[in-house]
């Protein structure tokens, strides 16, 4: 997702680039992941410094390069093109591109696919721009469209109270939140996930309608409706960084 940090280190005469995905649920551990379309990517406490982050890279360098492949090392950046693919609850869905017949930059999803259209004279840097732009709004609007009615099914079962509202954000740092005025906040980037995924996140901040903190009693309620979200939690864990656009 936009924010993140982009960095590299050295080893051996081979430049490795990184791209760092901070996180306000990551207390501690730094993790490295080999991502096929992302490169490099680094899970990081917020709060951990670029050198301490650069050091722990420097000290894996051999690891990386004994484990991930060239399209790792070199990922392409992406275009929006023929080829590519985008994330739609769990499943890398393929990308089709063509001219725009009325001037204007599109994004629609048909016969499962992206269809991206884009005027002939919007090319390069400015296509790439104008198009991530258009995805992120059909993201949204799925969103709105998709999360409101997944709150409503998982409701009654884990809260008496329903949530006076349920907004969709653009958090930077977390899935979802819940205020004390009975506001749900989700993040649209979770559509991109799995729904087993997106039904955890849910859980989640309707279980604070009744339970405010994180207390044994609050993980009870969660558990009570979901009783495998420890499992789900760790996926999305290991999922979250391929998130974003």
């Amino acid at each position: 997702m936009s924010g993140n940090e982009r960095a590299s280190v050295e080893f051996n005469g081979r430049l490795i680039e990184y791209t760092v995905v901070r996180s306000a649920r990551r207390k501690k551990t730094i993790e490295i992941m080999l991502d096929a379309e992302h490169g490099v990517l680094v899970r990081s406490p917020m709060r951990t410094t670029r050198k301490d982050i650069a050091e722990i890279v420097q000290n894996r360098a051999g690891w990386i390069l004994n484990h991930a492949t060239e399209d790792v090392l070199n990922p392409t950046p992406r275009r929006f093109m023929d080829g590519e693919t985008l994330l739609y609850l769990g499943e890398r869905l393929p990308i089709v591109a063509s001219a725009a017949l009325d001037g204007r930059v599109s994004v629609s999803f048909e016969d499962g696919a992206f269809h991206i259209a884009t005027p002939p004279d919007v090319s390069g840097d400015d296509r790439t721009a104008a198009v991530k732009e258009a995805a992120e709004r059909w993201y949204r609007r799925e969103a709105t469209r998709l999360l409101p009615e997944i709150v409503a099914r998982w409701q009654s079962k884990v809260s008496r109270k329903r949530p006076t509202r349920v907004l969709i954000r653009n958090q930077r740092r977390r899935w979802g939140s819940c205020s004390s005025d009975g506001s749900i906040r989700l993040n649209w980037r979770i559509v991109m996930a799995e729904m087993a995924l997106i039904d955890y996140v849910v859980v989640h901040e309707l279980a604070h309608l009744a339970v405010m903190n994180h207390s044994s009693r609050y993980w009870q309620k969660v558990e009570s409706a979901m009783p495998d979200y420890r499992i789900r939690r760790k996926r999305l864990n290991e999922m979250e960084a391929r998130f974003w656009l």
